[in-house]
């Protein structure tokens, strides 16, 4: 398993997948080497400007190929409708992967994104950016998001078939 993460959600997702998965490894996507030997790849990285950042396209540049489930956080709520490009933009980030799923959940943002995302250049971000709270992921990612993302591990896990 390999993340990136700035504020600490994506680490606390995958240490749950990581806890579905005995005798899996789990590290930072820039401490990751050779992907040889890696039956499955779980690759997780924050949601920045409605898609992958620079270094999960890159990572994932290195596993195509290969079979690779994707784990999202993200600062902005899922149920807004402004949201559903994101997690296709990141699914094309794995373009050349076997992807055999993803998963993606609400993240606390940290305290300064709010005032960054006011200067983004689409309007229902900046909006979206002006609103508190809950809005930006307070209390996520919550025990249930870990639990969903628990189970996602052991259900992607379950697709694998035995040779």
């Amino acid at each position: 398993m390999a993340y990136l993460s700035s504020s600490g959600n994506t680490s606390r997702v995958a240490e749950a997948i990581h806890a579905a998965l005995p005798g899996s490894s789990m590290m930072a996507m820039a401490d990751v080497g050779p992907l040889d030997g890696y039956d499955l790849i779980f690759a997780g990285f924050p949601v920045i400007a409605e898609g992958a950042p620079r270094r999960a396209k890159r990572f994932l540049r290195r596993a195509q190929g290969r079979r690779v489930a994707l784990f999202l956080t993200h600062g902005m709520p899922a149920s807004m409708s402004e949201f559903d490009s994101a997690v296709p933009n990141c699914r094309r980030a794995a373009a050349g992967c076997e992807l055999l799923g993803e998963f993606e959940c609400q993240g606390r943002m940290v305290p300064w994104m709010p005032k960054l995302l006011r200067l983004y250049p689409r309007g229902h971000v900046r909006c979206w950016a002006r609103i508190d709270g809950e809005a930006h992921g307070a209390g996520h990612p919550g025990e249930g998001n870990l639990a969903r993302a628990h189970a996602f591990a052991i259900e992607v896990c379950g697709r694998l078939t035995v040779a």
